[in-house]
């Protein structure tokens, strides 16, 4: 196990003579210098190995390490009699209180790119080699109280065996860029670095969240025994990946992947994705210091789509808000931000943005086969609005003599309990539905699932979510929409049996699922699912239908037992 410490490098404040206010500043520029080298070799290495919006992190520090308000404030301070050490995070410290006075609030993620943009200073300052994970000389287990970005970006991906953050959701970077590599990562350990220090032994699960610190013999067979039957599990699974997701009577299903980045195509292809299910833009836009504009998010967009056809690509508009701003955004401060201004209310109160978006958009989709999904709507006029939009992009792209996209689908993202009440009427804007799991069920059973005194109540089997899919089912076809899924939910082999029973037509996941997937979906029969759905409806409990409803599909699908029970689980 490596404990990140994080922590600044520190020492007790220094005054210093006049004679060396130019010595110290003379300190304080060659570190700064250092670090841009630094910060510019990272981007490059990073850039080669993960790809460029992974790179593009780095511009982010860059941008703040040569601000000069800041450079301008430490000079100042070291002027007034200070070494440059106590200077600089002086100067730093400024800033950070300036963010906190402004209306927006504490904008934590530039707080957090300028904490990491200091701690890199500082480390130069006090002739320290700023390494992150890259200078690993043996494989480890790395527990943080968080990973900044720049950290998990210039990790070595053979050393890093997986994650465990005591900090942080599923929207943090170190999730996002565990799965993209297929690392295990667990979130949450709240407390966990008051009990372990550097060389402990402790084994995680990156299926199901468990960790074990300080294994005995046995818990390390038992740890060694799973290990085996999930990669015996992926390995018949692989066989699968390269067939249509159809279930043993002939009812076929879309079974497609979750991404975050372009450089994600290859693996969806090769895990046997039949397209994109899910391309979270928000990403290209959190890891700037600026928006990106219209050029550099078409070619983004055009690599998703070339890289895919002719299968589909469902391009989600920005769903930035919540936990996902930076600076740029201008975001006011809000007291419950998760039901504020976030996701389409955003994009349509930033309309400038949200232009340049749609226009790139629809520039890259006559690159391949796209389609448009809307997040967080709750009324019938924000779609309305998206299509006037769109309809009056697409018009001046064309009055410029620009290639759009004619042809496309619309779609909404279904995640608020009111989308499920009207869905009937949405149904008649659009030509698809995908079902946002992780807020519908955070909305409906009012629990905010990053709070660790009520995430034990996120509860996907509880009977309300069931109902909700079920009726937004039933709307969309009714209204001759196709309906499909998203989000972390589908990838339970269980629900993702009632998924089909229920007349889901996509679902769309993690990459690294879909054999897994396939496997189970070629193994059952449409009826058979409607069956186990039909079951589910006689218990009033999450753990009722969980327990009873696994217990009668290991029954009906004997040769799926391992995957619906999880390896190594007690038969």
């Amino acid at each position: 196990m490596l404990v990140y410490d994080q922590q600044l490098p520190t020492s007790a404040p220094r005054k210093i003579t006049k004679a060396k206010v130019a010595s110290e500043l003379k300190r304080l520029n060659a570190a700064l210098k250092a670090t841009e080298t630094e910060i510019l070799q990272a981007r490059q290495r990073v850039s080669q190995e993960l790809g460029e919006d992974h790179a593009r992190i780095f511009d982010a520090h860059r941008f703040i390490l040569i601000d000069e308000m800041l450079t301008e404030q430490a000079r100042e301070i070291i002027r007034d009699g200070w070494c440059a050490e106590t200077a600089y995070a002086e100067a730093c410290q400024r800033i950070v209180r300036s963010f906190q006075s402004l209306e927006g609030g504490g904008l934590p993620d530039r707080s957090g790119d300028l904490l990491d943009v200091e701690r890199r200073v500082l480390a130069q300052l006090h002739g320290r080699k700023g390494g992150g994970f890259r200078n690993l000389t043996e494989p480890v287990v790395v527990v943080a109280r968080d990973i900044s970005p720049s950290d998990t970006a210039t990790m070595n991906r053979k050393k890093v065996l997986g994650f465990i953050t005591e900090r942080g959701g599923e929207t943090s970077h170190s999730v996002i860029l565990g799965r993209s590599l297929g690392i295990p990562v667990v979130v949450g350990a709240d407390g966990l670095l008051e009990h372990v220090q550097n060389g402990d032994q402790i084994m995680l699960d990156g299926h199901t969240g468990q960790l074990v610190l300080h294994p005995d013999d046995q818990a390390q067979v038992q740890f060694d025994r799973l290990r085996e039957a999930y990669e015996e599990l992926e390995r018949q699974s692989l066989r699968y990946k390269d067939y249509p997701a159809e279930t043993r009577d002939g009812r076929q299903i879309e079974l497609l992947a979750n991404i975050e980045l372009p450089e994600e195509v290859p693996v969806a292809v090769e895990h046997g994705a039949a397209g994109v299910g899910l391309f979270r833009t928000e990403y290209l836009f959190l890891t700037q210091a600026e928006f990106p504009d219209e050029k550099a998010q078409t070619r983004a967009y055009t690599k998703v789509l070339k890289g895919l056809a002719p299968d589909p690509v469902i391009i989600r508009s920005m769903d930035l808000g919540g936990e996902k701003v930076t600076a740029a955004m201008g975001f006011p401060k809000e007291d419950n931000p998760s039901l504020g201004w976030r996701g389409i209310r955003y994009a349509l109160g930033r309309e400038d943005l949200f232009r340049t978006q749609l226009r790139a958009i629809l520039r890259a989709g006559v690159h391949g086969n796209l389609r448009l999904m809307v997040p967080m709507v709750s009324q019938v006029e924000e779609i309305r609005e998206v299509k006037r939009l769109l309809a009056e992009v697409s018009a001046e792209l064309k009055a410029e003599g620009l290639p759009c996209v004619e042809q496309y689908q619309l779609g909404v993202m279904v995640e608020t309990p009111s989308a499920v009440v009207i869905a009937h009427l949405l149904a008649k804007e659009v030509d698809f539905f995908s079902i946002g799991t992780n807020d519908l069920i955070q909305y409906s059973l009012a629990i905010d699932r990053d709070n660790r005194y009520v995430q034990h109540l996120y509860e996907p089997f509880h009977p309300a979510i069931l109902r909700q899919i079920k009726r937004t089912v039933k709307a969309g076809k009714d209204g001759g929409c196709w309906v499909g899924i998203c989000g972390e939910l589908p990838e339970d082999p269980l629900f993702a049996i009632l998924l089909i029973g229920l007349g889901l037509d996509e679902i769309s996941v993690n990459p690294y699922r879909i054999p897994e997937l396939k496997r189970i979906i070629r193994n059952i029969t449409h009826d058979q699912a409607k069956n186990l759905v039909k079951s589910a409806w006689s218990y009033a409990t999450a753990t009722e239908i969980r327990r009873n409803v696994a217990r009668l599909a290991i029954r009906k699908f004997p040769e799926l037992e391992e995957s619906l029970r999880g390896p190594g689980s007690a038969k």
